[in-house]
């Protein structure tokens, strides 16, 4: 929500960001590199600055975008997900008046699933009114992880704000050069501005893993993180973990549950204790104008649908938010 916050005008995106290099209070040794290859049965991985063995390996790449939606992209129609292109993007809001701002999942999974909703909700309460907003997602639903109660509120949520939510459009071209949409269907839609969601793609380094299934996504154990490998886990978007409608969200909630439940066990390989599971219990923040949060939070591996419950959108929660990013950033970096 760090690069969301900067363009909705909330916060620069650097107040949210700390150097890496914080970790080594902890004793940990941040090394900068480029994964070449991860070697699951000998335990090493292999880097631009050499080979790094070790006794166990937590594998937390994280994802990509999918190339061939970042290709579609061009002057005026801007990856909502790349920080580098925010500059370019809150100069594109501030010349906007009239016309149609444009945000588009272009194809799931894709990363934190509520954010292009809140990108649409935040920045039609910058605009004021200044261009029409709207939203386009390729799936039935707003939000198929959270199931059909969640999705309907957060439509609901739009629908009142006056931003407009189409479900079900694929994008298949856009014209940069005349600023149209033009989706499966055939339909076709203009736009001032558009903001893309591209898909995520799995880190190229695993193509050639072991441990990756067919779809280049690492499939641990859902409960454990475990993969099938002795002493290697998983955790966080370079992992696909089902559930029973669709898969646990790319989401940074899960990906510090499972971190923390991938330690704990990897830990228990080395030097014995109790191991830990994950239940699926988890949350996820919904950012709403006025500085107010709902929050989706429930059992996500539950059958036959994930079971949540929605919190209304208030103040105290958006100040929760707050407070969840600082203890981690104080706690993790310093």
């Amino acid at each position: 929500f760090a690069k969301l916050w900067d363009i909705a005008g909330v916060r620069p995106l650097a107040d949210g960001s700390r150097r890496l290099e914080g970790l080594a209070r902890h004793g940990i040794r941040f090394v900068r590199a480029d994964i070449a290859a991860i070697d699951p049965d000998r335990l090493v991985v292999e880097t631009s600055a050499g080979a790094l063995s070790a006794e166990g390996i937590v594998i937390a790449l994280g994802a990509g975008h999918r190339p061939e939606h970042v290709a579609l992209l061009g002057p005026g129609a801007h990856n909502l997900y790349d920080a580098r292109e925010l500059p370019a993007i809150r100069a594109a809001l501030e010349d906007l008046s009239g016309g149609r701002l444009l945000v588009s999942i272009l194809g799931a999974p894709y990363l934190c699933p509520p954010a292009p909703f809140e990108a649409a909700l935040l920045l039609n309460e910058r605009l004021g009114g200044a261009a029409e907003v709207v939203v386009t997602t390729p799936q039935p639903l707003t939000l198929p992880v959270a199931g059909p109660d969640a999705s309907r509120f957060l439509a609901e949520r739009l629908t009142e704000q006056g931003v407009a939510v189409l479900t079900g459009r694929q994008v298949e071209a856009i014209d940069c050069e005349a600023g149209v949409a033009r989706f499966a269907d055939g339909e076709t839609l203009d736009w001032r501005v558009m903001l893309a969601v591209p898909a995520a793609a799995p880190p190229p380094v695993l193509a050639c893993s072991p441990l990756a299934g067919p779809s280049g996504w690492i499939q641990p154990d859902r409960h454990s993180f475990a993969t099938t490998a002795e002493r290697v886990y998983a955790v966080g978007d370079c992992t696909m973990v089902p559930t029973a409608t669709a898969q646990l969200p790319k989401a940074g909630v899960f990906a510090e549950a499972a971190g923390t439940v991938a330690a704990a066990n990897l830990a228990a390989d080395l030097r014995g204790g109790e191991r830990v599971a994950f239940d699926g219990h988890g949350f996820c923040f919904l950012e709403l104008p006025g500085r107010r949060v709902a929050t989706v939070t429930g059992d996500f591996y539950a059958e036959p649908k994930p079971d949540v419950r929605l919190a209304p959108g208030d103040e105290a929660s958006f100040a929760a938010k707050q407070e969840w990013e600082r203890e981690r950033l104080a706690a993790w970096l310093g």
